[in-house]
Order: structure tokens, then C-alpha cells, then sequence
């Protein structure tokens, strides 16, 4: 199984930008673009990362479903501004919410000090010692 991350814009003064937390904690499953990953699989982990200013993984998602056809994956109530439609999404299923302090140490400088290599702009395969970093920070977490 591979790990994600895909990030999400919370920024209320952008002209697109999503309530993630809001989404999560009252569906629990989300239909969620998939972009142009066509590895992604069942199974498969997605780290939730709230770009700027936040900066920093919000949630763990599990992947249900791959490949699934733009009808009926809108969550507008969560979602502001103008966005164009994916040609195919995911479905995540949220299994983590990542406390304050745990997304403080999941910020992008510590992601980065651990082994990320570029910045996070579309959704990308987490490697082998970022995702290392973040199951130690779960773990951590889990330990409280």
C-alpha cells in the first residue's frame, strides 16, 4: 500500500477554498478529486495537508474507491468558489484527526527537515522517510 498527500486550500480569503475539518467530521467519506494519479489504489493512505497558511496535515484518510465518475461527487456545501470538476475522484474515508500539537509538528517545515523534497502543490506519493516521520508523530499521538 502507497501513502498520499493531498493538499487543500483553507484559506477563506482565497477565491476557491474548502472546510475540511467541517467536511470530515460531518460525512466521515468524501468523494475527493483524483487528479491525475492513476496508481492511487484501494486501500491506500491519503495525508490531508492544509496549504497556506496553515500548512500543515489535518487528517488521515483511508482510499475506498478509485476511478469514480464526476456524477454526484459535489460536497458544495463545503466548498467555496468556482471550481471546475475532476475527471475522476477518490473516496476517502477520514481514520485520524490529527490534534493541534500533532499538526504542529506535521507543518511544513517539519515534513521538510524529515525528508520532503518540493513543495506541496497537487497530490503526490509520500516517501519512504517523510512517511516514516509521519507514523511516528501517529504514533506519538496515539501514545497520549
Amino acid at each position: 500500500m502507497s501513502a498520499w498527500i493531498f493538499p487543500v486550500c483553507v484559506n477563506k480569503k482565497r477565491p476557491y477554498w474548502y472546510e475540511v475539518d467541517r467536511a470530515f467530521e460531518t460525512l466521515r467519506t468524501l468523494p475527493w478529486g483524483q487528479g491525475r494519479l492513476k496508481s492511487i489504489a484501494v486501500g491506500d493512505t491519503v495525508y490531508i495537508y492544509a496549504t497556506s497558511p496553515a500548512q500543515m496535515i489535518y487528517w488521515r484518510c483511508r482510499v475506498d474507491a478509485v476511478n469514480i465518475p464526476p456524477q454526484g461527487t459535489e460536497n458544495d456545501e463545503f466548498e467555496h468558489g468556482y471550481s471546475e470538476p475532476d475527471d475522476f475522484y477518490v473516496r476517502l474515508t477520514a481514520t485520524k484527526k490529527f490534534p493541534a500539537a500533532a499538526r504542529e509538528k506535521l507543518s511544513y517545515a517539519e515534513l521538510c527537515a524529515h525528508g520532503l523534497k518540493s513543495k506541496i502543490q497537487s497530490p503526490f506519493r509520500v516517501n519512504a522517510e517523510v512517511l516514516a516521520y509521519i507514523k511516528s508523530i501517529e504514533a506519538s499521538v496515539n501514545n497520549d
